[in-house]
């Protein structure tokens, strides 16, 4: 009976704070929202295929060392600060460069890298911390599930989400720019999900409180810092909206009203609230949706040429046809 109390709190306990925290997440997507059944395989991927594999093979990593050196400490240390950094910002990045291959119609802003990066980090966390709060269970019972899920859910809530942010904000800097050097831009956010988290793994292995402290400190500094940059592009990406709609506004193709309520987070959460009674929310969450797409498609168009994209020109048409047939509903 304890053990099933313990696998049922573990599994509540390690989950739920991740999925609440993914999901506000999403809700920093105003502009052009991303699919929801591509952010929860991505969160998904995470959760069971990255967490999964990157058990695995720590473990062999770690078991190897042991074989050589005969030495526990050894073994943990080599697992958390050499291959658990390398081997899990690898197959928690992959499933972000899967979106950037082969969903690239949806991976069209620094703000959907860092989106879809986070996304993976919290599913990869949820499953970590199910298995760090059975531990603590097993340890001191109730107390010692609590006392780790205060540290993994609130301490070190959004380590994994910083982290790949960093790889999903380099393959997104590849996507947008058309520079010589946005080919270093993935290797560079790679590198620093893997330095930060070898730091971050390095300072907890070395059992001083204070140096724990240390890294927990520049974590939240990490965080803030990525959570600023994210109100930056929320407030760039509203710049955005309103420069590349203002001609479908003139051309009659949607009217001053929607012109306005497009660009603004608070505008359109008023309007799809204000159908949602009447029945015609549907309709207006695809209007302003397809609308921040046509803006984003025009940007990148006037950004990065018709040769880096041959697709968007019939791909705003399209959007423009679409626009239309909902402009008269909403």
């Amino acid at each position: 009976m304890d053990l099933l109390i313990g696998i049922m709190l573990s599994v509540f306990l390690g989950i739920v704070p991740m999925a609440i925290y993914a999901f506000v997440l999403t809700w920093f997507d105003r502009y052009e929202r991303e699919p929801i059944w591509l952010m929860v395989g991505v969160f998904l991927w995470g959760a069971v295929v990255a967490a999964g594999s990157a058990f695995i093979l720590n473990t062999l990593f770690g078991v190897a060392v042991f074989t050589l050196t005969n030495s526990a400490a050894a073994a943990d240390f080599g697992a958390a600060v050499f291959s658990a950094p390398l081997v899990e910002e690898t197959v928690k990045g992959m499933a972000v460069l899967a979106v950037y291959l082969y969903f690239r119609r949806e991976f069209d802003s620094l703000l959907d890298g860092i989106i879809y990066g986070s996304l993976v980090g919290f599913g990869f966390a949820a499953t970590e911390n199910v298995n760090y709060i059975f531990s603590g269970f097993s340890e001191s019972g109730v107390e010692g599930a609590v006392l780790i899920t205060v540290v993994r859910a609130v301490g070190i809530a959004f380590l994994h989400a910083t982290l790949t942010s960093c790889t999903g904000l380099g393959l997104a800097v590849l996507r947008l720019n058309r520079s010589g050097w946005r080919f270093l831009a993935p290797v560079a956010g790679y590198g620093a999900a893997i330095f930060f988290h070898a730091a971050h793994n390095f300072l907890a292995s070395l059992g001083s409180p204070l140096l724990c402290f240390v890294g927990l400190f520049f974590d939240w500094v990490g965080f803030f810092g990525l959570f600023g940059f994210i109100l930056y592009l929320i407030w760039r990406e509203g710049h955005i909206v309103r420069d590349y709609l203002k001609a479908e506004r003139d051309a009659g193709l949607i009217s001053d009203r929607q012109y306005h309520t497009a660009q603004s987070l608070f505008g359109q959460f008023a309007a799809r609230w204000g159908t949602l009674a009447g029945g015609n929310w549907l309709n207006t969450g695809r209007f302003y949706d397809a609308l921040g797409e046509l803006a984003f498609k025009k940007y990148h168009l006037a950004v990065r040429g018709v040769a880096h994209e041959p697709e968007t020109p019939a791909q705003i048409e399209q959007l423009r046809q679409q626009i239309a047939a909902l402009a008269r509903t909403v």
